[in-house]
């Protein structure tokens, strides 16, 4: 990386090369292919969304501690009650906040997670399996990883170390989330269309009432597959511009060891998203 501009090589390369990329797309494939039946496939979904839930958090959390750091982040030629930049970067992470907290297709207010919700009421109807998948417990392995996520943003495993790299280590977690979902979400909805294709006409004629609205069923997998929305490929990029933000403005700290703390938190949500997808289906 250059010194006179250390957020010069960042890009989606640089961040594809840090994992094994095709690797990551084999382990979703595999894990689909290991689903037999409507009740296991069901409960997976129950899982995804139960993991999924957890990233709108994880993101309001980063928007928070970035936009709080007015110190770490200022532009060079003005006073100090005007150089922070600090809410400037947090704005390119709110995208994904606003996107996941009211999804604006729908005319009523339509969470991503309610969008989850009303996918699994309907797939569970479709297979006639009453409410007992949509009521079962976590099992333990899916609970770890689930708990992970919060800790991931905030950038918890480098609090040790400071402020800057617990920082840069929540948007390389949070980069990592964006990277790899709009590739997973592209080959469930692919597998789902293939393989499953009168559950995918039923989802997408039905709605469900929750919330004190009716939310449409395919809307979750549609928005955020790159066949439908690709609402994950636009927050990777506003993830990376924040990051480049961050670095362009990051004063009085070693801008090696934030991105260091920035790949770290890359790989670790990679690591995170092969448990996910290691959980089997009793």
């Amino acid at each position: 990386m250059s010194d006179s501009d250390p957020a010069a090589a960042l890009g989606q390369a640089y961040f594809e090369s840090l994992v094994d990329f095709g690797g990551a797309s084999r382990r979703v494939s595999a894990r689909l292919e290991a689903i037999e039946g409507g009740e296991q496939l069901t409960r997976f979904f129950v899982h995804y969304a139960a993991w999924n839930g957890r990233f709108a958090n994880g993101v309001s959390a980063l928007v928070s501690l970035i936009g709080d750091s007015r110190e770490l982040f200022q532009e060079a030629g003005f006073p100090r009650a005007v150089a922070d930049r600090s809410n400037y970067i947090a704005s390119y992470i709110f995208d994904a906040a606003r996107d996941e907290y009211n999804d604006h297709i729908n005319p009523i207010r339509d969470t991503h997670r309610c969008m989850a919700q009303a996918s699994l009421i309907s797939m569970a109807r479709f297979y006639d399996l009453g409410e007992s998948v949509l009521d079962e417990a976590d099992p333990p392995a899916l609970a770890a990883v689930n708990d992970a996520v919060l800790p991931g943003y905030t950038g918890e495993p480098r609090a040790g170390s400071g402020r800057v790299e617990r920082l840069f280590y929540g948007l390389g977690y949070h980069l990592g989330s964006e990277l790899l979902a709009d590739r997973e979400f592209s080959l469930i909805d692919e597998y789902l269309r293939s393989r499953q294709p009168e559950l995918v006409h039923h989802l997408m004629r039905s709605t469900i009432e929750l919330a004190g609205g009716k939310h449409r069923c395919y809307a979750w997998v549609g928005v955020h597959s790159g066949h439908g929305g690709g609402v994950e490929a636009d927050h990777f990029e506003y993830a990376l511009a924040g990051a480049r933000a961050a670095l362009r403005y990051l004063v009085a700290a070693d801008h090696r060891a934030a991105i260091a703390a920035l790949t770290e938190g890359f790989v670790a949500f990679e690591r995170d998203h092969a448990r996910f997808f290691a959980i089997g289906n009793a």
